[in-house]
């Protein structure tokens, strides 16, 4: 599935963009991935909602595949990371942190981390509310960015697209959007909804069909 990635140029960094919806910044070797919210098919099942109990262990399978491909130095969770509060998928993501003990982890705080920084922080994880690396800075929500130096990557919006295929056919699917003045990250964890973006003239939008990243720009 490695070979199915998109390696794009921004702000002069080669980033790349892989199906399991997740960004590689090649130049600093670190991982960034987005709203995984982990728990939340627990969360559903306490509430009577049968959903089932592999979405866990599927995240967390994907994220093993991408560390082991890309050996990255530092992996970044835009927010989302978590749910809500604990319950036996956070337990089984603190089992999973231990077996990557040299690895950092950051988490830039979101609004479904509900925890306190104290619990993030006993599961190996560093809590920021934006992490700055020239040139950009990362962020649960683009809205929170307090630096103009910086161009900012974010999720939180879970973006998809609208395309039209043959047969008059329409589609939404999960998508990178580079724009003017900040890029949203797709959702990474695979038990989350999309929410429908409008691009404007001349935005990048790199959409995730069939297990491959395409450059969907010239179709929006």
């Amino acid at each position: 599935m490695m070979k199915e990635r998109l390696q794009i140029i921004i702000k002069d960094q080669s980033l790349i963009l892989f199906p399991q919806k997740a960004l590689f910044w090649e130049e600093q070797k670190i991982l960034v991935v987005s709203d995984v919210h982990f728990g939340k098919a627990g969360h559903f099942r306490k509430h009577g909602i049968a959903v089932p109990d592999t979405v866990n262990a599927n995240n967390i399978q994907r994220l093993d595949h991408l560390i082991k491909h890309l050996s990255p130095q530092k992996i970044l969770f835009l927010g989302d990371l978590f749910h809500s509060e604990m319950n036996a998928e956070v337990e089984q993501f603190k089992e999973w942190r231990k077996s990557h003990a040299n690895i950092e982890m950051i988490l830039t705080i979101g609004n479904h981390d509900i925890l306190t920084r104290f619990q993030y922080e006993k599961m190996g994880l560093q809590c920021v509310n934006q992490y700055e690396m020239k040139p950009f800075v990362f962020m649960h929500d683009e809205y929170d960015s307090t630096s103009s130096e910086y161009y900012p990557i974010a999720g939180h919006i879970h973006p998809a697209v609208k395309l039209s295929t043959k047969g008059r056919q329409r589609m939404y699917i999960p998508c990178f959007y580079f724009g003017k003045t900040h890029c949203m990250l797709p959702a990474f964890g695979s038990f989350t909804g999309n929410y429908r973006i409008q691009p404007a003239q001349n935005d990048l939008v790199y959409g995730v069909v069939e297990e491959r990243v395409i450059d969907i720009s010239p179709l929006i």
